[in-house]
């Protein structure tokens, strides 16, 4: 699938990925780096306010990051593998997760979907250049190398339930930031099989889930825990990223790719409920789990 489109509309919109309109809540806290405007009156950008969205963005990538998960604790189930390709043109550099099959021989339904879905080098080099080349052809930008890096977060539940992160950060011609994405894997070891919003939650759940999502961001908008440039989720997005949550502890955390729910130099990437919260919405506490 080409890139180009999404190349095209983000270089345009160098300074930021904010919506065009406000958001429903706005907060004045005082923690808030964007309470004041980011343009000055001749219409440039303000380089204070980039340096503060930069540095900003810096410190929550570093606390992303370093979120602690359960590899430790899991390594004689769940190792990790790399591959890294360098060029003149890009930086591929992927750690992805990889179930022991000399424990089960049928991990292998997990790891081969992995590859498929996910490690396709050949096709993600061919996407770069063409775009590359493409926009070189269109813009005139500066050739630079593209980098594309796909790393992971491993949680475990019980009923033989692992919940993966996949975390994927691609720096694009053009942008200030790095831009990331996310796909959630949540995975019965027993069973060998995906586990789904439908599989986890009970029928029904979706309106619940959805409008507590949007009370946390507010609450959180009115605390000062997000910037005031983030938004409620819409509707549509919520039915696109419903399944890309983990159990994460007494958690269960929704993450969205950026610009969903805030621009991308706030680095706010998910939303948690806590479990006692949400737990009449769980079919494990309302039947014997069967996944």
């Amino acid at each position: 699938m080409k890139h180009i489109l999404f190349l095209f509309i983000l270089c345009i919109s160098l300074y930021s990925c904010k919506k065009e309109t406000s958001p429903t809540v706005q907060s004045p806290s005082e923690n808030n780096l964007e309470d004041i405007t980011t343009t000055i009156p001749d219409g440039t950008i303000d380089k204070d306010i980039l340096e503060n969205q930069a540095i900003q963005h810096s410190i929550k990538k570093e606390q992303f990051i370093d979120q602690e998960d359960n590899k430790e604790q899991l390594q004689e189930l769940v190792t990790s593998k790399k591959i890294y390709k360098e060029d003149d043109e890009y930086v591929l550099d992927y750690t992805y997760p990889y179930l022991n099959e000399k424990t089960d021989p049928n991990y292998a339904v997990f790891n081969s979907y992995l590859t498929e879905s996910y490690l396709n080098v050949e096709r993600t080099i061919n996407e770069i250049l063409e775009d590359k080349e493409l926009l070189c052809d269109t813009l005139k930008i500066d050739r630079l190398r593209e980098k594309r890096i796909i790393d992971y977060k491993l949680h475990s539940t019980a009923n033989n339930l692992i919940s993966i992160l996949l975390y994927k950060e691609n720096f694009y011609l053009g942008m200030r930031h790095s831009a990331y994405t996310f796909d959630c894997l949540n995975y019965n070891t027993e069973k060998h099989s995906f586990i789904y919003f439908d599989d986890f939650f009970i029928s029904g759940a979706e309106t619940a889930l959805f409008e507590m999502i949007n009370q946390t961001i507010t609450n959180d908008i009115y605390s000062g825990d997000m910037y005031y440039d983030c938004w409620q989720l819409s509707e549509i997005d919520f039915r696109g990223y419903k399944n890309n949550f983990v159990i994460n502890g007494d958690f269960v955390e929704f993450y969205f790719d950026d610009c969903v729910i805030c621009p991308s130099y706030t680095g706010t990437y998910s939303i948690k409920l806590s479990l006692p919260k949400i737990v009449h919405l769980i079919k494990q506490y309302q039947q014997p789990l069967v996944l």
